[in-house]
C-alpha cells in the first residue's frame, strides 16, 4: 500500500491511519483513471491529497460524515483527466464519473463530495460563489471546500520545489503542513521506486 511506512512511522498519520488505509483500497478497488500512468496526476498523488485532507480534517475536528466527504472528492479528484496540464473540466467529468460510480452500484451519492470534485480546478471565487449560493450559512461546506484545495495545494512540490504559494493556503493549518507534505512525497517516490526496481540515490 502506498505510504505505508509513512503512516506507520509519522506521529501525524496515525489519527487518521485506519481510514486513509479503508479510502486507499477503496480507490484501489473501485475508481478507475484514465492517466493511471501520469507522473504527476495519478493514485499516488490522489493518496497524498488523500492523506493530507484527513490530516487537515482531524486537525479542523470534523465528525465522520465530513472526513467522508473529503476522502470521495480526493479519491475521484483526478480521475478523468485527459492531460497534465491546466485540463478545465477534468473536476466536471470527475464528478459526473462518481456520480455514475454510484448510480451503478446502488450507493447514496455525497453531493457535497461532488461538488468539491467538480469545482477544484476553477478559481476559488467560482466554488466560493456557488457554496454561497447553494448553502447560504453552512460554515461546513466552505470548510469542506477550504480543506480540501489545500491537500490538492500541498503536494504541487510534485511538480517543483517553487510551485506551492503558501500566501495562496486557505486554511491557518496548512502551512504547519509544508515540510510534512514534502517529507511524504519523497517517501512515495522512494516506495514507487522500490515497486519499479529503480535504484533510489
Amino acid at each position: 500500500m502506498l505510504l505505508e511506512n509513512a503512516l506507520i512511522k509519522h506521529p501525524l498519520c496515525q489519527p487518521v491511519a485506519k481510514r486513509y488505509r479503508q479510502w486507499y483500497d477503496f480507490m484501489e478497488n473501485n475508481v478507475e483513471y484514465w492517466m493511471a500512468d501520469s507522473p504527476w496526476h495519478a493514485k499516488d498523488h490522489a493518496a497524498r491529497v488523500l492523506l493530507l485532507a484527513l490530516i487537515l480534517g482531524h486537525k479542523k475536528g470534523l465528525d465522520d460524515e465530513g472526513m467522508d466527504t473529503l476522502s470521495l472528492a480526493a479519491v475521484f479528484h483526478d480521475s478523468r483527466r485527459v492531460d497534465d496540464w491546466i485540463d478545465k473540466g477534468h473536476g466536471e467529468r470527475a464528478a459526473h464519473y462518481y456520480r455514475e460510480r454510484c448510480r451503478e452500484t446502488n450507493i447514496y451519492i455525497d453531493a457535497h463530495a461532488a461538488f468539491i470534485m467538480h469545482h477544484h480546478d476553477l478559481d476559488d471565487r467560482i466554488g466560493l460563489a456557488e457554496i454561497d449560493r447553494m448553502y447560504a450559512g453552512r460554515t461546513e461546506r466552505l470548510a469542506l471546500f477550504q480543506i480540501f484545495k489545500d491537500a490538492d495545494a500541498l503536494d504541487r512540490f510534485r511538480l517543483g520545489d517553487d510551485n506551492l504559494n503558501v500566501s495562496m493556503l486557505r486554511t491557518e493549518e496548512a502551512p504547519t503542513l509544508i515540510e510534512f507534505s514534502k517529507q511524504m512525497l519523497q517517501q512515495s517516490r522512494n516506495e514507487l521506486n522500490a515497486r519499479s526496481g529503480a535504484v533510489t540515490l
